[in-house]
């Protein structure tokens, strides 16, 4: 009996495999199933519920994303940020965001990518100890155990925001792990490059579109629909723009990353042909930022200039870029234009303590201090801010916006968890300026170079928002983690170098 039931399974696979994979769909059975599938969802929809057409459909669509996570290890590690691109959009087009929980999508897929590359032969021999004994490694484990720890915290009123907060976090470890086994190659680490560079392109294209013509109908309409969210992205008469993103702070990080990427990729490239374009893709990004109204941007876009300047001062088409840059810094700050709302907001970065938002967060640092003083492990996960006040109303630290990435985690984790976070940033710039240093093959010292400013800005923009932490920007940080681990690995003088190390 046995035997019997495992020779119709292998036979239904082998058809499967047949109808889908072989002749891809094109043969009559496949053609008649589609069809009866097309009526199913067409007889559920008109007369038994909307709703149950669309999860049937949702269903089928859900399984074939498994299936492809699974089987296909390239699929996998490219879907999650594919996905991520359009998490707002059914909140967005229903004018119900919140309500759906879309931001659990990527999660899901990561775990299901990481058993597909695991279980795939291609990549199984780098599934080694040399990962788990990296200090990347080590300290991101050590963080996720602070996290864990964090449960025990008396200071909480409720465990719901901490389990959301170490699930994810959970999944950010898988992607990371994912990314290591899948940059196995140097052609995979410059693929993905190249697959940044594009996803990231079409983002900005779109603010920009929403800048030159407008926000589309349902987008004006999520808008205006909440007041508070409509004072948020309406400053001074500017109307502030987000892409496809959640909100205008996470779009312009993600552009100022690619600005800034860009920029080092035009700078080092020797083709002049390379040059050009991602000139104009730097423009293109530039623009995106400025339309956004972040601020940070700004800022992370200065800091990373600064910081390409420090690490490659010996080269003299640093000097050159360094002067051409501070003319048109100083250009931008005081050239006669005050009608311009974009360049008047960009101008704003830099007035410091005369700019009112600025001098509320100091108020609020200083509130907060005599707090953290007397809590080392903080007031627990989700406690502080907007979030403190949906998982734990009635807190202290609820009452207090943190704005910063840094004073968010000195609140909630304490000054210990703040201590884990700046070492384990630390360990991430000495990792990536070690191998910087140490690599000869110029593409891939290209590489390490726009990925380290680009990762430096993040840390920059932690100072005054949460830059870490939101999709797809969090992929990307995590991939460029297991860049640093392994790109040099593929360098031309390798061999010669580790012995000497």
């Amino acid at each position: 009996m046995k035997q019997f039931v495992q020779n119709i399974e292998n036979k239904i696979v082998q058809n499967l495999r047949y109808h889908t994979i072989e002749k891809k769909l094109m043969t009559p059975s496949a053609i008649l199933m589609l069809l009866l599938v097309c009526i199913g969802i067409s007889y559920l929809t008109v007369l038994v519920s909307s709703f149950a057409g669309v999860g049937l459909l949702a269903g089928v669509i859900g399984i074939l994303v498994c299936v492809g996570c699974i089987k296909s290890p390239t699929f996998g590690f490219y879907f999650p940020f594919l996905v991520s691109l359009f998490l707002m959009l059914p909140g967005r087009l229903s004018n119900a965001a919140g309500q759906i929980p879309t931001g659990m999508i990527p999660e899901y897929l990561s775990y299901l990518a990481l058993i597909g590359i695991v279980t795939h032969q291609a990549y199984r021999a780098d599934n080694n100890s040399k990962f788990w004994t990296n200090m990347l490694t080590i300290w991101m484990l050590l963080q996720l155990g602070y996290y864990a720890f964090q449960l025990f915290n008396p200071n909480m009123f409720n465990k719901l925001g901490w389990f959301n907060f170490f699930r994810k976090q959970v999944s950010f470890v898988a992607f990371f792990y994912l990314s290591y086994l899948f940059f196995n190659k140097k052609e995979a680490i410059f693929r993905f490059n190249k697959f940044w560079i594009i996803y990231s392109t079409v983002n900005a294209l779109y603010a920009c579109k929403q800048q030159w013509l407008g926000f589309f109908n349902f987008e004006y309409v999520w808008l205006i629909s909440d007041e508070k969210r409509y004072n948020l992205y309406v400053n001074g008469g500017f109307m502030r723009r987000f892409g496809l993103l959640s909100d205008p702070a996470s779009a312009g990080i993600l552009y100022a990353m690619g600005t800034v990427l860009l920029l080092v990729m035009m700078l080092r490239s020797k083709d002049r042909m390379k040059q050009i374009v991602y000139g104009i893709l730097m423009i293109i990004h530039f623009l995106a930022t400025s339309y956004t109204g972040t601020r940070t941007a700004t800022l992370m876009i200065v800091a990373g200039a600064v910081f390409y300047c420090v690490l490659t001062l010996y080269e003299k088409r640093t000097l050159i870029f360094s002067g051409v840059f501070g003319f048109m810094l100083l250009f931008l700050l005081f050239a006669p234009i005050y009608n311009n709302m974009v360049i008047n907001r960009l101008r704003s970065t830099f007035e410091g303590s005369k700019d009112p938002s600025a001098k509320v967060r100091d108020i609020n640092r200083a509130i907060v201090q005599p707090y953290v003083y007397s809590h080392p492990i903080g007031g627990g996960v989700n406690t502080a801010g907007i979030v403190g006040k949906m998982y734990n109303p009635g807190h202290f630290l609820s009452m207090i916006p943190p704005d910063s990435a840094y004073m968010q985690t000195m609140m909630e984790q304490g000054f210990i968890g703040l201590a884990i976070m700046l070492i384990f940033y630390y360990l991430i710039m000495r990792v990536g300026i070690k191998h910087f240093y140490r690599v000869y093959d110029d593409d891939i010292k290209t590489i390490y170079t726009a990925y380290l400013v680009t990762i430096f800005t993040l840390f920059v923009a932690q100072y005054s928002q949460l830059a870490i932490g939101q999709y797809p920007g969090i992929l990307f940080y995590l991939a460029a983690l297991a860049i640093f681990m392994r790109l040099h690995e593929f360098d031309s003088s390798n061999t010669k170098k580790l012995n000497h190390s």
